[in-house]
Protein backbone atom coordinates (compact mmCIF):
# COMPACT_ATOMS: atom_id res chain seq x y z
CA UNK A 1 0.00 0.00 0.00
CA UNK A 2 1.26 3.85 -0.70
CA UNK A 3 1.66 5.95 1.48
CA UNK A 4 -0.76 8.24 0.19
CA UNK A 5 -3.39 5.59 0.31
CA UNK A 6 -2.55 4.83 4.03
CA UNK A 7 -4.80 8.46 4.81
CA UNK A 8 -7.33 7.32 1.96
CA UNK A 9 -8.89 4.18 3.10
CA UNK A 10 -11.57 2.84 0.10
CA UNK A 11 -14.01 0.17 0.49
CA UNK A 12 -15.56 -0.96 -2.85
CA UNK A 13 -18.79 -2.89 -2.49
CA UNK A 14 -19.40 -5.96 -5.14
CA UNK A 15 -22.11 -8.55 -5.27
CA UNK A 16 -24.05 -10.06 -8.30
CA UNK A 17 -26.47 -7.44 -9.86
CA UNK A 18 -29.81 -6.71 -8.08
CA UNK A 19 -28.41 -7.46 -4.55
CA UNK A 20 -28.13 -4.61 -2.81
CA UNK A 21 -25.67 -2.41 -2.50
CA UNK A 22 -27.03 0.86 -3.01
CA UNK A 23 -28.99 0.52 -0.53
CA UNK A 24 -26.45 -0.54 2.14
CA UNK A 25 -24.55 2.32 0.80
CA UNK A 26 -27.55 4.99 2.03
CA UNK A 27 -27.89 3.02 4.86
CA UNK A 28 -24.42 3.73 5.90
CA UNK A 29 -24.24 7.37 4.67
CA UNK A 30 -27.94 7.70 6.25
CA UNK A 31 -28.74 9.99 2.87
CA UNK A 32 -29.96 8.76 -0.41
CA UNK A 33 -27.67 8.43 -2.98
CA UNK A 34 -27.61 6.72 -6.53
CA UNK A 35 -30.73 5.14 -8.10
CA UNK A 36 -32.69 1.82 -5.86
CA UNK A 37 -35.24 -0.15 -8.43
CA UNK A 38 -36.04 -3.83 -8.04
CA UNK A 39 -34.20 -4.76 -11.39
CA UNK A 40 -30.83 -5.74 -12.53
CA UNK A 41 -28.04 -3.60 -13.76
CA UNK A 42 -29.89 -0.37 -12.01
CA UNK A 43 -26.16 1.25 -10.96
CA UNK A 44 -24.20 1.09 -14.75
CA UNK A 45 -20.88 3.49 -12.84
CA UNK A 46 -18.88 3.43 -10.68
CA UNK A 47 -19.63 6.00 -8.00
CA UNK A 48 -17.46 7.27 -4.60
CA UNK A 49 -18.72 8.60 -1.56
CA UNK A 50 -17.40 9.80 1.81
CA UNK A 51 -18.25 7.97 4.66
CA UNK A 52 -16.35 9.23 7.68
CA UNK A 53 -13.28 11.65 7.79
CA UNK A 54 -11.13 13.11 10.42
CA UNK A 55 -10.23 16.41 11.60
CA UNK A 56 -6.66 15.55 9.78
CA UNK A 57 -8.05 14.91 6.46
CA UNK A 58 -8.44 10.96 6.54
CA UNK A 59 -10.79 9.56 5.09
CA UNK A 60 -13.07 6.53 4.59
CA UNK A 61 -14.45 6.14 1.27
CA UNK A 62 -16.88 3.82 -0.17
CA UNK A 63 -17.40 3.30 -4.39
CA UNK A 64 -21.00 1.92 -5.07
CA UNK A 65 -19.75 -0.37 -7.94
CA UNK A 66 -22.64 -1.82 -10.62
CA UNK A 67 -23.89 -5.43 -10.22
CA UNK A 68 -21.87 -8.84 -11.63
CA UNK A 69 -23.90 -9.91 -14.90
CA UNK A 70 -22.62 -12.69 -16.73
CA UNK A 71 -20.32 -13.61 -14.58
CA UNK A 72 -19.37 -17.26 -15.72
CA UNK A 73 -19.06 -16.22 -19.91
CA UNK A 74 -16.56 -13.29 -18.72
CA UNK A 75 -14.77 -15.65 -16.67
CA UNK A 76 -14.29 -18.19 -19.48
CA UNK A 77 -13.47 -15.22 -21.28
CA UNK A 78 -10.58 -13.90 -19.08
CA UNK A 79 -9.31 -18.00 -18.89
CA UNK A 80 -8.28 -18.10 -22.37
CA UNK A 81 -5.90 -14.82 -22.03
CA UNK A 82 -2.54 -14.95 -21.09
CA UNK A 83 -2.73 -11.93 -18.89
CA UNK A 84 -6.31 -11.85 -18.14
CA UNK A 85 -6.95 -9.07 -15.99
CA UNK A 86 -5.23 -6.52 -18.17
CA UNK A 87 -6.86 -8.12 -21.28
CA UNK A 88 -10.33 -7.46 -19.93
CA UNK A 89 -9.35 -3.72 -18.79
CA UNK A 90 -8.37 -3.26 -22.41
CA UNK A 91 -11.34 -4.74 -24.10
CA UNK A 92 -14.48 -2.49 -24.49
CA UNK A 93 -17.12 -4.01 -24.59
CA UNK A 94 -20.81 -1.92 -25.87
CA UNK A 95 -22.39 -0.60 -22.87
CA UNK A 96 -25.91 -1.01 -23.97
CA UNK A 97 -25.91 -4.35 -26.13
CA UNK A 98 -23.17 -6.14 -23.77
CA UNK A 99 -24.51 -4.24 -20.32
CA UNK A 100 -23.93 -7.48 -17.89
CA UNK A 101 -20.24 -7.75 -19.37
CA UNK A 102 -19.89 -3.93 -19.51
CA UNK A 103 -20.76 -3.76 -15.55
CA UNK A 104 -18.47 -6.80 -14.79
CA UNK A 105 -16.00 -4.85 -16.28
CA UNK A 106 -16.49 -1.66 -14.24
CA UNK A 107 -16.65 -3.64 -11.17
CA UNK A 108 -13.22 -5.41 -11.39
CA UNK A 109 -11.64 -1.92 -12.64
CA UNK A 110 -12.51 -0.58 -9.35
CA UNK A 111 -11.66 -3.09 -7.12
CA UNK A 112 -8.03 -3.14 -9.37
CA UNK A 113 -7.72 0.41 -9.24
CA UNK A 114 -9.28 1.55 -6.17
CA UNK A 115 -10.25 -1.01 -3.16
CA UNK A 116 -8.26 -1.53 0.09
CA UNK A 117 -11.08 -4.15 0.86
CA UNK A 118 -13.55 -5.54 -1.09
CA UNK A 119 -17.09 -5.61 0.61
CA UNK A 120 -19.17 -8.58 -1.29
CA UNK A 121 -22.65 -8.31 -0.26
CA UNK A 122 -24.59 -11.53 -0.45
CA UNK A 123 -28.19 -12.22 0.50
CA UNK A 124 -28.90 -13.95 3.23
CA UNK A 125 -32.38 -15.39 2.75
CA UNK A 126 -30.25 -17.23 -0.03
CA UNK A 127 -28.88 -20.97 0.71
CA UNK A 128 -25.00 -20.59 0.10
CA UNK A 129 -25.38 -23.52 -1.89
CA UNK A 130 -27.76 -22.52 -4.37
CA UNK A 131 -25.80 -18.57 -4.68
CA UNK A 132 -22.91 -21.17 -5.72
CA UNK A 133 -23.72 -20.71 -9.34
CA UNK A 134 -22.80 -17.27 -10.22
CA UNK A 135 -21.38 -16.78 -6.96
CA UNK A 136 -18.09 -19.67 -7.28
CA UNK A 137 -17.29 -17.20 -11.02
CA UNK A 138 -16.92 -14.21 -9.01
CA UNK A 139 -14.95 -15.34 -6.21
CA UNK A 140 -12.68 -16.44 -8.99
CA UNK A 141 -12.43 -13.45 -10.51
CA UNK A 142 -11.73 -11.50 -7.27
CA UNK A 143 -9.09 -14.19 -6.84
CA UNK A 144 -7.11 -12.77 -9.54
CA UNK A 145 -7.66 -9.23 -8.23
CA UNK A 146 -5.51 -10.06 -4.80
CA UNK A 147 -7.46 -7.86 -3.23
CA UNK A 148 -9.21 -8.76 0.80
CA UNK A 149 -12.78 -9.81 0.45
CA UNK A 150 -15.19 -9.38 3.76
CA UNK A 151 -18.38 -11.09 2.88
CA UNK A 152 -21.14 -8.59 4.20
CA UNK A 153 -25.25 -10.64 4.86
CA UNK A 154 -27.76 -8.38 4.04
CA UNK A 155 -31.08 -9.21 4.62
CA UNK A 156 -30.19 -11.09 7.60
CA UNK A 157 -33.28 -10.10 9.55
CA UNK A 158 -33.35 -7.75 13.02
CA UNK A 159 -35.99 -10.52 14.08
CA UNK A 160 -32.93 -13.24 14.68
CA UNK A 161 -31.04 -13.49 17.72
CA UNK A 162 -27.28 -14.18 18.55
CA UNK A 163 -27.26 -17.32 17.52
CA UNK A 164 -29.34 -17.57 14.48
CA UNK A 165 -27.03 -14.93 13.25
CA UNK A 166 -23.57 -16.89 13.94
CA UNK A 167 -25.06 -19.77 12.39
CA UNK A 168 -25.84 -18.25 9.33
CA UNK A 169 -22.40 -16.61 9.18
CA UNK A 170 -21.02 -20.00 9.80
CA UNK A 171 -22.54 -21.32 6.70
CA UNK A 172 -21.58 -18.77 4.34
CA UNK A 173 -18.17 -19.11 6.36
CA UNK A 174 -17.66 -22.60 5.21
CA UNK A 175 -19.01 -22.00 2.16
CA UNK A 176 -16.29 -19.64 0.87
CA UNK A 177 -13.61 -20.61 2.55
CA UNK A 178 -11.82 -22.59 -0.34
CA UNK A 179 -11.35 -18.86 -1.66
CA UNK A 180 -7.80 -17.20 0.37
CA UNK A 181 -9.43 -13.89 -0.67
CA UNK A 182 -12.23 -14.34 1.80
CA UNK A 183 -11.11 -13.09 4.86
CA UNK A 184 -13.99 -13.13 7.05
CA UNK A 185 -17.96 -12.90 7.18
CA UNK A 186 -19.90 -10.19 8.44
CA UNK A 187 -23.73 -9.36 9.09
CA UNK A 188 -24.94 -5.75 8.09
CA UNK A 189 -28.52 -5.62 7.33
CA UNK A 190 -29.44 -2.51 4.89
CA UNK A 191 -32.99 -3.18 5.92
CA UNK A 192 -33.25 -3.49 10.13
CA UNK A 193 -28.74 -2.86 10.98
CA UNK A 194 -28.18 -1.79 14.14
CA UNK A 195 -25.51 0.92 14.38
CA UNK A 196 -22.90 -1.02 16.22
CA UNK A 197 -22.57 -3.45 13.64
CA UNK A 198 -21.13 -0.64 11.64
CA UNK A 199 -18.44 -0.29 14.11
CA UNK A 200 -17.50 -4.03 14.62
CA UNK A 201 -17.40 -3.71 10.24
CA UNK A 202 -15.00 -1.52 10.73
CA UNK A 203 -12.85 -3.12 12.74
CA UNK A 204 -12.92 -6.05 10.68
CA UNK A 205 -11.61 -3.60 7.98
CA UNK A 206 -9.03 -2.07 10.08
CA UNK A 207 -7.67 -5.95 10.67
CA UNK A 208 -7.64 -6.36 6.82
CA UNK A 209 -5.52 -3.73 6.26
CA UNK A 210 -1.32 -3.23 6.34
CA UNK A 211 -0.07 -2.01 9.20
CA UNK A 212 0.40 1.29 7.97
CA UNK A 213 -2.94 2.11 7.87
CA UNK A 214 -4.49 -0.02 10.68
CA UNK A 215 -3.47 3.17 12.24
CA UNK A 216 -5.50 5.40 10.15
CA UNK A 217 -8.84 3.43 10.05
CA UNK A 218 -8.17 3.17 13.80
CA UNK A 219 -8.58 7.28 13.88
CA UNK A 220 -11.51 7.03 11.43
CA UNK A 221 -13.25 4.28 13.46
CA UNK A 222 -12.85 6.83 16.52
CA UNK A 223 -14.45 9.17 14.63
CA UNK A 224 -17.54 7.00 13.49
CA UNK A 225 -17.63 6.43 17.28
CA UNK A 226 -17.82 9.54 18.37
CA UNK A 227 -20.30 10.98 15.91
CA UNK A 228 -22.81 7.67 16.91
CA UNK A 229 -22.52 7.86 20.55
CA UNK A 230 -23.04 11.59 20.68
CA UNK A 231 -26.51 10.75 18.89
CA UNK A 232 -26.80 7.63 21.36
CA UNK A 233 -26.53 9.93 24.34
CA UNK A 234 -28.75 12.79 22.89
CA UNK A 235 -31.48 9.89 22.25
CA UNK A 236 -31.27 8.74 25.77
CA UNK A 237 -31.73 12.24 27.33
CA UNK A 238 -34.61 13.26 25.02
CA UNK A 239 -36.46 10.11 26.08
CA UNK A 240 -35.84 10.94 29.66
CA UNK A 241 -37.32 14.58 29.69
CA UNK A 242 -40.43 12.37 28.26
CA UNK A 243 -40.39 10.11 31.29
CA UNK A 244 -39.47 12.94 33.65
CA UNK A 245 -42.72 15.29 32.46
CA UNK A 246 -44.59 12.35 32.58
CA UNK A 247 -43.82 10.89 35.95
CA UNK A 248 -44.39 14.62 37.63
CA UNK A 249 -47.54 14.70 35.32
CA UNK A 250 -50.67 14.94 37.50
CA UNK A 251 -54.30 16.59 37.67
CA UNK A 252 -55.94 18.01 40.61
CA UNK A 253 -59.81 16.96 40.75
CA UNK A 254 -61.60 18.65 43.44
CA UNK A 255 -64.98 18.17 43.09
CA UNK A 256 -67.71 15.43 44.42
CA UNK A 257 -70.89 13.80 42.65
CA UNK A 258 -71.22 13.67 38.95
CA UNK A 259 -69.35 16.58 38.46
CA UNK A 260 -66.18 14.57 40.17
CA UNK A 261 -66.80 11.77 37.60
CA UNK A 262 -66.26 13.63 34.58
CA UNK A 263 -63.61 15.59 36.10
CA UNK A 264 -61.72 12.14 36.90
CA UNK A 265 -62.35 11.60 32.81
CA UNK A 266 -61.25 14.72 31.69
CA UNK A 267 -58.08 14.49 33.74
CA UNK A 268 -56.78 11.18 32.43
CA UNK A 269 -57.46 12.54 28.95
CA UNK A 270 -55.21 15.48 29.38
CA UNK A 271 -52.41 13.19 30.89
CA UNK A 272 -52.52 10.85 27.73
CA UNK A 273 -52.62 14.00 25.16
CA UNK A 274 -49.66 14.79 26.73
CA UNK A 275 -47.64 11.96 26.76
CA UNK A 276 -49.11 11.52 23.21
CA UNK A 277 -47.45 14.60 22.15
CA UNK A 278 -44.42 14.28 24.27
CA UNK A 279 -43.40 11.33 22.60
CA UNK A 280 -44.77 12.50 19.24
CA UNK A 281 -42.53 14.99 19.42
CA UNK A 282 -39.29 13.06 20.66
CA UNK A 283 -39.94 10.11 18.25
CA UNK A 284 -39.51 13.19 15.53
CA UNK A 285 -36.22 14.39 16.91
CA UNK A 286 -34.98 10.65 17.31
CA UNK A 287 -35.77 9.97 13.75
CA UNK A 288 -34.14 12.99 12.23
CA UNK A 289 -31.24 12.01 14.35
CA UNK A 290 -30.46 8.95 12.91
CA UNK A 291 -30.41 10.34 9.53
CA UNK A 292 -33.75 9.29 8.59
CA UNK A 293 -37.53 10.29 7.29
CA UNK A 294 -40.78 9.62 7.81
CA UNK A 295 -43.51 10.37 10.52
CA UNK A 296 -43.47 8.75 14.19
CA UNK A 297 -47.11 8.42 14.06
CA UNK A 298 -48.97 7.28 17.72
CA UNK A 299 -52.06 5.69 17.56
CA UNK A 300 -53.57 6.65 20.62
CA UNK A 301 -57.21 7.35 20.87
CA UNK A 302 -58.54 10.42 22.94
CA UNK A 303 -61.83 9.75 23.91
CA UNK A 304 -62.16 7.05 27.23
CA UNK A 305 -65.69 5.59 25.51
CA UNK A 306 -63.68 4.58 22.90
CA UNK A 307 -61.20 2.08 25.04
CA UNK A 308 -62.40 -1.64 26.06
CA UNK A 309 -60.18 -3.16 28.26
CA UNK A 310 -61.33 -5.71 30.48
CA UNK A 311 -60.21 -4.91 33.60
CA UNK A 312 -62.06 -6.17 36.86
CA UNK A 313 -63.53 -3.38 38.60
CA UNK A 314 -61.99 -4.99 41.98
CA UNK A 315 -58.33 -4.51 40.85
CA UNK A 316 -59.41 -0.68 40.27
CA UNK A 317 -61.07 -0.77 43.38
CA UNK A 318 -57.87 -1.88 45.21
CA UNK A 319 -55.73 0.63 43.04
CA UNK A 320 -58.21 3.21 44.06
CA UNK A 321 -59.64 2.74 46.99
CA UNK A 322 -63.65 2.50 46.72
CA UNK A 323 -64.15 5.75 48.00
CA UNK A 324 -62.06 7.20 45.12
CA UNK A 325 -64.11 5.64 42.48
CA UNK A 326 -66.96 7.18 44.18
CA UNK A 327 -70.30 6.72 41.90
CA UNK A 328 -68.11 6.32 38.81
CA UNK A 329 -69.09 2.34 38.56
CA UNK A 330 -67.46 -0.36 38.43
CA UNK A 331 -66.95 -1.01 34.22
CA UNK A 332 -66.72 2.72 34.05
CA UNK A 333 -63.56 3.05 36.08
CA UNK A 334 -62.24 -0.05 34.69
CA UNK A 335 -62.41 1.73 31.28
CA UNK A 336 -60.95 5.21 32.39
CA UNK A 337 -57.78 3.34 33.83
CA UNK A 338 -57.57 1.30 30.53
CA UNK A 339 -57.10 4.27 28.87
CA UNK A 340 -53.72 5.71 30.35
CA UNK A 341 -52.79 2.24 30.33
CA UNK A 342 -53.58 1.38 26.85
CA UNK A 343 -52.41 4.72 25.63
CA UNK A 344 -48.62 3.73 26.52
CA UNK A 345 -49.05 -0.15 26.33
CA UNK A 346 -50.89 -0.50 23.49
CA UNK A 347 -52.34 2.50 20.91
CA UNK A 348 -48.82 4.28 21.03
CA UNK A 349 -46.23 1.55 21.35
CA UNK A 350 -45.50 -0.39 18.55
CA UNK A 351 -48.04 -3.34 19.46
CA UNK A 352 -45.52 -4.17 22.06
CA UNK A 353 -47.05 -4.97 25.60
CA UNK A 354 -50.09 -7.17 25.80
CA UNK A 355 -52.84 -5.76 28.38
CA UNK A 356 -53.20 -8.14 31.22
CA UNK A 357 -54.92 -7.65 34.48
CA UNK A 358 -51.76 -7.51 36.03
CA UNK A 359 -52.13 -3.78 35.51
CA UNK A 360 -53.72 -1.90 38.63
CA UNK A 361 -54.89 0.76 36.62
CA UNK A 362 -53.12 4.41 35.19
CA UNK A 363 -55.52 6.56 37.90
CA UNK A 364 -53.77 6.82 40.90
CA UNK A 365 -53.63 8.92 44.17
CA UNK A 366 -51.53 11.49 45.73
CA UNK A 367 -51.45 9.07 48.99
CA UNK A 368 -50.45 6.15 46.40
CA UNK A 369 -53.54 3.60 45.72
CA UNK A 370 -54.60 4.41 49.53
CA UNK A 371 -58.80 4.93 50.57
CA UNK A 372 -59.25 8.37 50.60
CA UNK A 373 -63.06 10.23 51.90
CA UNK A 374 -65.64 11.08 49.21
CA UNK A 375 -64.93 14.99 48.71
CA UNK A 376 -61.16 15.00 49.68
CA UNK A 377 -59.00 15.99 46.98
CA UNK A 378 -57.74 13.30 44.44
CA UNK A 379 -54.61 13.56 42.14
CA UNK A 380 -54.81 12.16 38.95
CA UNK A 381 -51.17 10.81 37.66
CA UNK A 382 -49.42 7.95 36.59
CA UNK A 383 -49.09 4.92 39.13
CA UNK A 384 -45.79 3.03 39.03
CA UNK A 385 -47.07 0.12 37.16
CA UNK A 386 -47.56 2.50 34.36
CA UNK A 387 -44.26 4.11 34.87
CA UNK A 388 -42.33 0.81 34.35
CA UNK A 389 -44.02 0.01 31.31
CA UNK A 390 -43.77 3.64 29.55
CA UNK A 391 -39.79 2.58 30.36
CA UNK A 392 -39.53 -0.25 28.39
CA UNK A 393 -41.82 1.52 25.75
CA UNK A 394 -39.72 4.15 25.43
CA UNK A 395 -36.35 2.04 24.98
CA UNK A 396 -38.00 -0.48 22.78
CA UNK A 397 -38.97 3.27 20.49
CA UNK A 398 -35.04 4.02 20.74
CA UNK A 399 -34.46 0.26 19.26
CA UNK A 400 -36.54 0.39 16.73
CA UNK A 401 -35.19 3.77 14.77
CA UNK A 402 -31.64 2.61 15.90
CA UNK A 403 -32.40 -0.27 13.85
CA UNK A 404 -34.02 0.99 10.79
CA UNK A 405 -32.10 0.74 7.87
CA UNK A 406 -32.98 2.72 4.54
CA UNK A 407 -33.79 -0.66 2.72
CA UNK A 408 -36.94 -0.35 4.31
CA UNK A 409 -37.81 3.07 3.28
CA UNK A 410 -39.35 5.98 5.34
CA UNK A 411 -39.46 5.19 8.99
CA UNK A 412 -42.65 4.25 10.63
CA UNK A 413 -43.67 2.94 13.74
CA UNK A 414 -46.75 0.46 12.96
CA UNK A 415 -44.01 -2.22 12.36
CA UNK A 416 -43.91 -4.68 15.26
CA UNK A 417 -40.05 -5.19 17.07
CA UNK A 418 -38.87 -8.23 17.17
CA UNK A 419 -39.47 -10.11 20.38
CA UNK A 420 -35.84 -10.06 21.27
CA UNK A 421 -35.88 -6.90 21.58
CA UNK A 422 -38.51 -7.17 24.17
CA UNK A 423 -36.63 -9.73 25.94
CA UNK A 424 -33.99 -8.24 26.19
CA UNK A 425 -34.87 -5.09 27.66
CA UNK A 426 -37.16 -6.67 30.15
CA UNK A 427 -34.39 -8.79 31.79
CA UNK A 428 -32.07 -5.99 31.70
CA UNK A 429 -34.45 -3.65 32.78
CA UNK A 430 -35.80 -5.74 35.98
CA UNK A 431 -32.20 -5.43 37.28
CA UNK A 432 -32.57 -1.89 37.67
CA UNK A 433 -36.17 -1.18 38.20
CA UNK A 434 -35.80 -0.93 42.33
CA UNK A 435 -33.36 2.09 41.50
CA UNK A 436 -35.60 3.75 38.83
CA UNK A 437 -38.38 3.46 41.38
CA UNK A 438 -36.47 5.11 44.10
CA UNK A 439 -35.96 7.81 42.03
CA UNK A 440 -39.29 9.08 41.43
CA UNK A 441 -40.49 7.86 44.66
CA UNK A 442 -38.38 10.15 47.10
CA UNK A 443 -39.91 13.46 45.89
CA UNK A 444 -43.22 12.52 43.33
CA UNK A 445 -43.84 16.54 43.20
CA UNK A 446 -40.87 17.07 40.76
CA UNK A 447 -40.27 21.27 42.35
CA UNK A 448 -39.23 22.79 38.65
CA UNK A 449 -35.63 23.08 40.34
CA UNK A 450 -34.43 19.41 40.22
CA UNK A 451 -36.17 18.44 37.05
CA UNK A 452 -32.96 18.69 35.10
CA UNK A 453 -31.09 16.80 37.54
CA UNK A 454 -33.69 14.12 37.68
CA UNK A 455 -33.79 14.12 33.79
CA UNK A 456 -29.63 13.63 33.94
CA UNK A 457 -30.43 10.67 36.50
CA UNK A 458 -32.86 8.92 34.66
CA UNK A 459 -31.06 9.49 31.01
CA UNK A 460 -28.09 7.81 32.59
CA UNK A 461 -30.01 4.84 33.77
CA UNK A 462 -31.46 4.94 30.06
CA UNK A 463 -28.21 4.41 28.43
CA UNK A 464 -26.85 1.62 30.84
CA UNK A 465 -30.03 -0.35 30.14
CA UNK A 466 -29.65 0.26 26.72
CA UNK A 467 -26.10 -0.46 26.51
CA UNK A 468 -26.07 -3.51 27.96
CA UNK A 469 -29.42 -4.74 25.79
CA UNK A 470 -27.01 -3.78 22.92
CA UNK A 471 -24.02 -6.05 24.28
CA UNK A 472 -26.32 -8.29 24.93
CA UNK A 473 -28.06 -8.86 21.61
CA UNK A 474 -24.38 -8.34 20.22
CA UNK A 475 -21.55 -9.23 22.14
CA UNK A 476 -18.60 -8.38 19.61
CA UNK A 477 -19.71 -4.81 20.19
CA UNK A 478 -18.11 -5.20 23.65
CA UNK A 479 -15.20 -4.89 21.88
CA UNK A 480 -16.03 -1.26 19.94
CA UNK A 481 -16.86 -0.24 23.49
CA UNK A 482 -20.32 0.94 22.98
Amino acid sequence: MSQAVSSDITLSIISHTNIGKTTLVRTLLRRDVGKVLDQAHVTDQNEKFTWLKTHDGARLNIWDTPGFGNSVQLLKLLQRQEHPIGWMVAHVWDRFKDRPLWCSQQALKNVRDEADVVLYLVNAVENPSLASGYMKPEMELLDWLQKPVLVVLNQVGSENGMQEREACERDWHDSLKAYAVVQGVVSLDSFSRCWVLEGMLLEHVRSLLPAGAQETMGRLTESWKSQNTAVFKKSMDRLAQVFVRAMCDGKVVSETGQLRKVKIKHAAQELCQRLEDDIRVAMRDLIEWHGLEGEAAIKIQSQLHDFTVPIESSVMEEALGRAALGGFGGAAAGTAAGAAIDAATGGMSLGLFALTGAFLGALGLAAWGKDVEIGEILTIRWVPEFLHALTQDLLLRYMAVAHFGRGRGHFQTDQESPIIWQEAIRKVYEGEQAALQQMWESDRECESHDLNERTRNIAMLFESVTRTVLCELYPASKDIHV
